[in-house]
C-alpha cells in the first residue's frame, strides 16, 4: 500500500514537474537578462535585490527556493544550457 502511494505521488511530482518546464525556461531566460544588465551596469547581486522591489523579491525567492520547483528547475536549466551553447 505505501509503496503504491509513494509510486503516485512521484509520478504526479514528476508531471507537475514536466508541465512547469516551460514556464522556468522562461523565467530562467530572464534571470539570464537581469544578469547581462546586472553586469553593464556595473552592480553587484545584492545591490540588484536591493533595488528590487519587495514583491517581486518575494517571487524570486519562491521560484528559485520552492522545492515544489526543484526538479522543472533542474530540466530547465539544463535544456536553457541546451539550447544556448555558445
Amino acid at each position: 500500500m505505501f509503496q503504491s502511494v509513494s509510486v503516485i505521488v512521484l509520478c504526479g511530482y514528476v508531471l507537475l514537474s514536466l508541465l512547469l518546464i516551460p514556464m522556468q525556461y522562461l523565467y530562467i531566460k530572464e534571470l539570464r537578462k537581469l544578469e547581462e544588465e546586472r553586469v553593464q551596469q556595473g552592480i553587484t547581486q545584492n545591490e540588484l535585490y536591493d533595488r528590487m522591489p519587495f514583491e517581486r523579491q518575494q517571487l524570486h525567492y519562491n521560484a528559485q527556493g520552492n522545492p515544489l520547483f526543484i526538479l522543472a528547475n533542474l530540466f530547465a536549466t539544463v535544456l536553457y544550457k541546451i539550447k544556448n551553447r555558445k
